[in-house]
């Protein structure tokens, strides 16, 4: 069986948000270089905080937590950020606890966006 959740503000944009098959949760891109508030957010660690801040309040919907992610793919503007994003990770996943983790950089639509994430969670 396959389930599509869609949660704001990703329902904009005609994607979803998470695919659920089986117990595998296929997450969608997230980035974070603003609050909800409206402040931009323009360093790397800033960003990358807010990125999981958003990820996961968005996996709470779904009974969920970073803890669950199996794998995450980190897309970088700049390879010169990996450091400082890479300090983000260590604080908000548990030390041998960590995902598979790719890094890739790219351009992003948003000259703002520093980082976005997707990958893959899995209910334990």
């Amino acid at each position: 069986m396959i389930k599509r959740i869609v949660i704001p503000p990703y329902d904009q944009y005609d994607l979803s948000t998470f695919v659920i098959t089986n117990d595998l949760v296929h997450i969608g891109h997230f980035g974070g270089y603003g609050t909800k508030e409206g402040t931009l957010l323009t360093t790397i660690e800033e960003q990358m905080e807010q990125t999981l801040k958003y990820l996961e309040e968005s996996l709470k919907e779904i009974d969920m937590s970073l803890q669950n992610i199996v794998k995450l793919t980190v897309i970088l503007k700049n390879i010169e950020d990996f450091h400082g994003m890479h300090s983000i990770w260590e604080k908000n996943f548990d030390k041998d606890q960590y995902p598979v983790r790719t890094v890739i950089t790219s351009d992003f639509v948003s000259d703002k966006c520093l980082v976005q994430v997707e990958g893959t969670a899995c209910y334990k």
